[in-house]
C-alpha cells in the first residue's frame, strides 16, 4: 500500500473499534455466568501475552508484514504456503464477521431484508474506504470511535437515571469458583476478540512511530477489554445472568430498559449503530490484512485485487452456514480447535526460529 504511515491516535482508535466489533453486543464470556466480566479481563491478559509475541516479530522485522518475514524465516518452500494460508484465514474471518453483522442486523431491526442485500451494502462500504487507502480507514476510525464512546456514555447515564441497574445481580462473585471462568477463557475469551489481533501483524509496518506503536496497540487492547467487561457487567446488572445468557444480543434488551418519564424511550437504534460501526471496522481490518498479504506475496497492486477479494468475502459469508445457529456452532469449533494454531503455534514457531537465527548469527569473540 505504498509508503502509507498512520499516526498513533489512528492506530489506537482502529484497534479499539476492531476489538469491540461484534463483541460489544453479543453475550461474550457467558460461559462463566455472572462472572463473565472477569473472564473478559483474563482473556485480555492472555491476548496481551500473545500480542507481545507479535510485537517481538514486528520489532525484528519492522518494515515487513507477517507474510514477508514468514517466508524470510521459514524459507520459500515452507513460508509461502504458510503465508498463503494466513491470507485465506483473513478472508474467511472477514466473511464470518460480515455474516455476524448482517445476521444480527436482520434479527435486530431489518427482519424482512435478505441477508445478501445487507451483506453486499456493508461490504461495499468497506471496499470503498479501502479503495481510498489505509490512512482513510485510520482517520475514519477516529470519528467513529468518538461516536461509539459517546453512545456508550449516553446509554449508561440514561440507565442510571432510569433506575434499571441492580448491582446485586452481579453477586456473589466467583460463586462456583474459578473453573467456569477459566473454561470460558479457554473456549472463547482469549481468542475472541483478543487473539484475532494477529491480523495487525499485517498493519503494523504502516505505523508512523515504530517504537511507541506496539505500546499504543496494547493500551488500546486493554481499554477495549475494560469497555467490554463493563458492558457485560452492565448487561447482567440490568437483565440478570440467565436472560443475558439466553439472548444473542443482550445489549439490545438492556438499552430497551431505558425509560425516563415516558419521554426518553426506544433508544435501541443506538445499539444498531454500534453494531454496524463495529462490524464495518472489524471486517475492514481483516479485509485490509488480506489485501496487504496478496499485494506483498504476488507483487500485485492491492486495488487490482480489491473487488475480486470482496466477492470472495461475500460468498464466503453467504455460504458459511445454513443458519445463524449453525454459524455460531461452527465459530465455537474454530475458536477452540483451529484458530489457536494460526494465532499461537505458528507465531511461537517463528519466534523460536528468529531467536535461534539471531543467536547463531551473532559475531563470536576471536
Amino acid at each position: 500500500m505504498g509508503s502509507v504511515k498512520m499516526g498513533l491516535g489512528e492506530f489506537f482508535c482502529l484497534t479499539v473499534l476492531f476489538e469491540l466489533g461484534t463483541a460489544l453486543v453479543v453475550n461474550l464470556g457467558m460461559g462463566a455466568g455472572r462472572d463473565a466480566w472477569i473472564s473478559i479481563l483474563i482473556g485480555c491478559a492472555a491476548g496481551l501475552v500473545m500480542f507481545t509475541g507479535y510485537a517481538y516479530l514486528y520489532r525484528k522485522h519492522p518494515g515487513l508484514p507477517f507474510t514477508a518475514y514468514t517466508r524470510k524465516l521459514l524459507g520459500k518452500y515452507i513460508g509461502t504456503p504458510v503465508a498463503l494460508s494466513y491470507i485465506v484465514l483473513y478472508l474467511n474471518l472477514a466473511g464470518r464477521d460480515l455474516r455476524d453483522g448482517s445476521s444480527m442486523l436482520a434479527m435486530a431491526t431489518m427482519h424482512n431484508t435478505p441477508l445478501f442485500i445487507l451483506s453486499t451494502l456493508m461490504l461495499l462500504s468497506g471496499a470503498y474506504v479501502l479503495h481510498k487507502g489505509l490512512e482513510v480507514l485510520g482517520r475514519t476510525s477516529i470519528v467513529f470511535a468518538v461516536v461509539v464512546m459517546g453512545i456508550g456514555l449516553f446509554g449508561t447515564v440514561l440507565l442510571i437515571f432510569s433506575g434499571s441497574i441492580n448491582l446485586n445481580r452481579l453477586l456473589p462473585v466467583l460463586e462456583n469458583g474459578l473453573q467456569p471462568v477459566v473454561s470460558s477463557v479457554i473456549h472463547q475469551n482469549y481468542m475472541f476478540p483478543f487473539g484475532e489481533m494477529v491480523c495487525f501483524t499485517m498493519l503494523m509496518p504502516y505505523l508512523g512511530n515504530a517504537k511507541k506503536g506496539p505500546w499504543i496497540i496494547a493500551a488500546a487492547m486493554l481499554f477495549s477489554a475494560l469497555v467490554l467487561s463493563f458492558t457485560m457487567a452492565l448487561n447482567i446488572s440490568v437483565l440478570g445472568a440467565d436472560i443475558v445468557e439466553r439472548s444473542p444480543l443482550p445489549l439490545m434488551p438492556t438499552i430497551s430498559k431505558i425509560s425516563i418519564s415516558d419521554f426518553i424511550q426506544r433508544v435501541d437504534i443506538f445499539v444498531v449503530m454500534v453494531l454496524i460501526i463495529g462490524v464495518f471496522f472489524k471486517m475492514s481490518v481483516f479485509f485490509a490484512a488480506a489485501l496487504i498479504g496478496i499485494s506483498e506475496l504476488f507483487r500485485l497492486p492491492y486495488r487490482r485485487m480489491l473487488y475480486p477479494c470482496a466477492l470472495i468475502i461475500l460468498f464466503t459469508s453467504m455460504l458459511d452456514a445454513r443458519s445463524f445457529v449453525e454459524h455460531l456452532e461452527e465459530g465455537g469449533i474454530l475458536l477452540y480447535r483451529i484458530y489457536p494454531f494460526a494465532m499461537i503455534v505458528i507465531p511461537a514457531l517463528l519466534i523460536i526460529v528468529n531467536t535461534v537465527r539471531d543467536y547463531f548469527s551473532e559475531p563470536r569473540p576471536g
